[in-house]
């Protein structure tokens, strides 16, 4: 396994298992330091720091992580999990920020 495909293994693996989006912003920032793919290491970086901002229930910083995470996900040719089920989550996990910013968010799930 080269290591782009292991950094983003453990990525999905921290995201998706110990949601652990601090640590998921290293690994992507690694990614980018070793010239892995730069637009993907830039969009992962993005999907943690706005599940990291939607968990402290900062709002301000979710909307604009969502708003750019979206134009990121447009321009990307290839992504390692399912694309049309993480747009799913992400208009679920939106909705639910803006009906009931209150309760715990539901935490996205990377699915192959």
């Amino acid at each position: 396994m080269n290591a782009q495909k292991e950094r983003i293994n453990n990525y999905i693996q921290t995201f998706n298992v110990k949601q652990d989006y601090v640590e998921c912003h290293h690994i992507s920032r690694e990614m980018l330091l070793d010239g892995d793919d730069p637009q993907l290491a830039k969009c992962l970086a993005t999907l943690s720091a706005l599940m990291e901002q939607a968990q402290k229930k900062k709002w301000t910083g979710y909307k604009k992580l969502h708003r750019k995470l979206l134009e990121q996900l447009d321009a990307m040719e290839f992504l390692p999990f399912d694309e049309e089920d993480l747009r799913l989550q992400l208009q679920l996990l939106d909705e639910q920020v803006e009906n009931d910013a209150v309760n715990p968010i539901i935490p996205i799930q990377l699915r192959m």
